[in-house]
């Protein structure tokens, strides 16, 4: 999906697969952005555009909470959030936490792919980068708090064995 930004060419903000903000959501002094048309700089991810509903919530709550602190004098809090995506395909929930890559190391840790229903971890460089949930949801949950705090890999390999248990 492109964001449609045409409107904005002649504004001066910079644009680049979107409006380019830093980590608080700020454009320039007093202008913040947030959803779709966003792309700001993560710690952990680099640059980012998530293009998915509880993001633009979740970064809409964040900018105004920003946008009020700046118009007091305030510094505003970086946004950090574990990206957190999912799509009803049919009878199948597809829940994704964090980041996943083609390139990552990946191990299903519960359930089944061949009926539908598993959970996979996703890592890289010796760190866990995201989790795929396909119709698992209440299982899933658990593994959010591994992406908050970053986990190696063999960290959220041993989590996961012990919620088997």
């Amino acid at each position: 999906m492109a964001p449609a930004t045409d409107w904005l060419e002649s504004s001066g903000l910079p644009l680049r697969d979107g409006v380019v903000c830093d980590a608080t959501l700020a454009v320039g002094p007093g202008i913040y952005a947030a959803g779709d048309i966003c792309r700001w700089t993560t710690q952990r991810y680099g640059e980012l555009r998530i293009e998915h509903w509880t993001n633009a919530a979740e970064q809409g709550a964040q900018a105004a909470h920003n946008l009020l602190a700046w118009s007091v004098g305030d510094e505003g809090q970086t946004y950090e959030p574990v990206p957190f995506v999912w799509s009803d395909q049919y009878e199948a929930k597809i829940q994704v936490l964090g980041r996943l890559s083609g390139d990552d190391d990946v191990e299903v840790v519960a359930g089944d792919t061949g009926e539908f229903k598993f959970i996979a971890l996703y890592g890289r460089a010796g760190q866990l980068q995201g989790v795929l949930g396909v119709s698992m949801v209440r299982a899933l949950l658990p593994y959010r708090k591994l992406l908050i705090e970053p986990v190696s890999w063999e960290d959220a390999l041993a989590f996961a064995r012990q919620q088997q248990t």
